[in-house]
């Protein structure tokens, strides 16, 4: 038992003095020295803000299509001639030249019975103008020893008093007189030409076919001269005029072409809320239906400052660096184009935050450099 009492004492010992000598060597460990975390700010790129005027350029987009185009019908019938073969698509014609024939043997010859009949009518006046009407009848004489039916019609002499001008309606010489003139008139449609520099967009008939009155023969446009539609917001549509200049390109050829507004609608679209404008444009490798973008130098903007788009914050802020210290000013937008906004507020000299920051917070430290 004493042997057995004197073993726990004794561990209970070793026990206390592993405590003790544990606790020694912990007081004496050096602590491990804290590190302090160091911030460095943020290099923000900016440049100092300069209130100016800078013209409103308008981005549009359109298709092109002929200013000078004409759907060529005809108004007579009868047989197209061969002299009408060159009247293909993609055929070049000069202003006057002939484009379409139509064969007018058989009107020509009914015109000519219907002049013979005003000469038989006439004729038979004239020993009546002769003793009635003296003073008239050298007149009619001349008039009807000049008469040639192969040719134009004359003027018809005057009637000198109303008895005279009775005497030639009762023969029917008026009505006879001018259906003459309406068949010589009738005569010219037969030939169409060419009514200016141009060339031809589609051919519809071909030489020995039978042609029908308002029958459409084809399509004619002038290659050198076009207009572009396009749509403008109501926002852009402030900023445009007629006259302006227009500077236009294509994407799948090289070139740039100069043009002007010539009209703006004034309907506008109830579904984009858009109004239509037409640039004239001319030039060369220009083609009908053919896509163009460009910029309209429209009115400018006075006392603005043009920034990137994506440096306005919440539509109406944006971040200046003062003391190295980001702070948010309020600005009035003006206007928005796809890439820029013009706004109005930023005091002159302001330093401006010049790129977009990732995480940026008002009072956030940055270090701030001016972009070269």
């Amino acid at each position: 038992m004493n042997k057995r009492r004197l073993t726990i004492v004794l561990g209970i010992v070793f026990l206390i003095a592993a405590g003790f000598g544990s606790q020694a060597l912990i007081s004496k460990k050096k602590p491990t020295p804290r590190t302090e975390t160091v911030i460095v700010p943020k290099q923000v790129k900016v440049s100092r803000a300069t209130n100016g005027t800078s013209p409103a350029e308008i981005e549009i987009t359109g298709r092109l299509t002929a200013a000078q185009k004409i759907d060529i019908f005809s108004e007579v019938g009868g047989t197209l001639l061969p002299d009408s073969r060159r009247f293909r698509e993609g055929n070049y014609f000069k202003k006057g030249d002939l484009l379409v024939s139509i064969d007018r043997e058989e009107a020509r010859y009914g015109l000519m019975a219907q002049k013979s009949s005003l000469m038989n009518q006439v004729t038979l006046i004239l020993p009546e103008l002769k003793t009635d009407y003296p003073a008239s009848f050298p007149a009619w004489e001349a008039w009807i020893a000049a008469f040639d039916p192969a040719k134009p019609l004359a003027k018809m002499p005057e009637a000198q008093t109303e008895k005279e001008k009775y005497l030639i309606s009762a023969r029917n010489l008026y009505n006879l007189y001018f259906t003459i003139l309406s068949a010589e008139e009738r005569q010219k449609k037969y030939i169409i030409s060419a009514p200016f520099n141009g060339v031809v967009a589609a051919a519809d008939i071909k030489e020995g076919t039978l042609v029908r009155v308002g029958q459409k023969l084809g399509e004619f446009f002038n290659p050198n001269d076009y207009e572009l539609e396009a749509a403008l917001s109501l926002e852009d549509l402030a900023y445009v005029s007629t006259g302006q200049s227009v500077i236009l390109g294509s994407d799948d050829i090289a070139g740039t072409w100069r043009g002007s507004v010539i009209r703006i609608s004034d309907r506008i679209d109830p579904t984009t809320q858009t109004a239509r404008i037409y640039v004239r444009v001319q030039g060369q490798n220009l083609k009908e239906g053919m896509y163009l973008s460009g910029k309209i130098q429209g009115k400018a903007l006075d006392r603005v400052v043009a920034l990137p788009r994506g440096l306005l914050i919440d539509q109406s802020k944006v971040y200046t660096v003062q003391d190295s210290i980001m702070k948010l000013i309020q600005v009035n937008p003006v206007r928005y184009s796809s890439q820029q906004v013009w706004v109005r507020g930023i005091p002159d000299g302001a330093t401006m935050v010049n790129e977009a920051v990732i995480g940026a917070f008002e009072g956030m430290k940055v270090n701030p450099y001016e972009s070269r």
